[in-house]
């Protein structure tokens, strides 16, 4: 039973870090998309 809640409760971490990893990536990207588009004329860089 101990072992089964301690895993549990290691991949409950494990899921959050992920989410939280996950979500400054989408919020970075998202910051370069909206310069990109400010900036189209001057910035050589294309989205993916």
């Amino acid at each position: 039973m101990s072992d089964k809640s301690s895993a549990k409760s290691i991949f409950s971490g494990l899921l959050i870090v992920l989410g939280a990893i996950g979500g400054l990536a989408l919020t970075g990207w998202f910051l370069v998309v909206l310069l990109d588009l400010k900036h189209l004329n001057t910035s050589g860089f294309t989205l993916p």
